[in-house]
This record gives C-alpha cells, structure tokens and sequence, in this order.
C-alpha cells in the first residue's frame, strides 16, 4: 500500500497529533481570514482528514461540511469534533464527484489532498481536471476556491519538494489562474525527542536526522496557499 494511503487508513490518531504542533504562528489562519469576506457562510472542506480546517474556522460563524475518503480520518474528525464542541457537519466522499447540489457553497478549501494525485495518478492533469471541474461546480458566482499545498518540511526556503508537485503548482496557476501565497507554517513541539517520535512516521528518517543535527524543537516547514475567486 502507498505510503501516505496507509497513513489514512491506518493512523488517523497520530496524523492528528503531528499536526496539533503545525502552524505555532498562525500564519495559515491569518491568511485564509484575510482571503474570506463578510458576506461567505458556507464552506465546503475536500479532504477534510480530521478536522483541520474544520477547527481553525470553529471560532468564525461560517458552516462547514468537512468531506473525505478515508473512513478512519473522519472517525478521528467526529472525534476532534466532540472533543472541540463543534458543529460542522461530516461525510464520506470522492473529490471527483462530489455529492452535494452545484452553487451550494460561498468557499470550497482543499488542503493537503490535491498532490497526492500527481504520484497517484499517471494522467494526474485528467484527474485533477475533474476534481477543479466539481470544485468549481459547488462554489457560488463570487464565491472563491482555496487550495493548500506544502512546500517543503525540514526548510525555511518555500520549494515544492517534488518535481511532479512543481509541475501541478505550475499547472493550477497557469492552466487555472490560481494566484499563490507562500506561509511559513512551523511545527513546535516541546523538545528535540518529541519531534522525531510524532514525524518519523509520516516525513521518515531523513527528516528525523535533520531535526538530530539541528537540535530542533521547532520543525520549519512552508505551505503554498493558492486562491482564486470564481
């Protein structure tokens, strides 16, 4: 099995904890508040996992509808979800066709999610045509899209950390004029020991001997936030 598919099959628990440390700035909320106006209600999350953006947007009034494949990511979605005292609503979904009625929501974010088609897929620009084509069915007239994507952990330099993942960025801005913004979004964990045992398994060792050789505690990682209003 792909790496990253038995990680959401398989490992929801420590996916959430890793991430719990992700963002200590918050830079990522800062910028999704800014891209938001006054007049959006509605949010459509693809790839929800569990519950990433449903928890950054829980202290705004706008809904969420959290949608992703993997079963045992949403388990841990409703799980942080009554942990959190939140409402959003949640189900079992495909990105390509998604099962809800067209012009619904004002916002449709997708974070983390999109890439993995580009080693997933051979014909990766079909598939995510597919995907764009629904995003852009859902979203209302004025509404925007917001697409989240990494550009490297383990560097304070924003890179795509793939040439197939430079090769989408490229294609979402030029094929679909998504405009980019580029965050730091780092991990804090406690101490040096903490970091490698709630990353290894997901970024592997080579990550984990960065963090040795540097004496991180705080882990610096970039993210790509593309936009755009429809």
């Amino acid at each position: 099995m792909d790496h990253f598919k038995n990680i959401y099959n398989n490992m929801a628990v420590e996916y959430h904890r890793m991430i719990e440390y992700e963002d200590v700035d918050d830079n990522l909320y800062e910028c999704i508040d800014k891209l938001l106006t006054v007049d959006f209600n509605s949010v459509l999350d693809i790839g929800s996992g569990t519950g990433r953006i449903p928890l950054l947007l829980s202290d705004t009034n706008l809904n969420v509808f959290g949608l992703d494949l993997y079963w045992e990511m949403l388990q841990e979605n409703v799980r942080q979800r009554n942990l959190s005292a939140g409402s959003w609503l949640l189900s079992q979904g495909d990105a390509g066709a998604l099962p809800v009625s067209s012009d619904r929501f004002d916002v449709v974010t997708a974070g983390w999610v999109l890439g993995h088609t580009c080693s997933w897929h051979p014909d990766w620009q079909t598939e995510l045509d597919i995907v764009l084509n629904e995003m852009h069915r859902v979203v209302r007239s004025q509404g925007i899209i917001i697409i989240m994507e990494t550009l490297t952990t383990g560097s304070d330099i924003p890179s795509p950390p793939t040439v197939g993942l430079s090769d989408y960025y490229d294609w979402l801005e030029k094929s679909w004029n998504f405009t980019r913004q580029e965050l730091r979004t780092d991990y804090k964990f406690p101490n040096v020991q903490k970091a490698i045992n709630n990353t290894e398994f997901f970024f592997g060792e080579q990550l984990s001997n960065m963090i040795i050789d540097n004496d991180w505690s705080r882990v610096p990682e970039c993210t790509g936030v593309w936009s755009k209003i429809v």
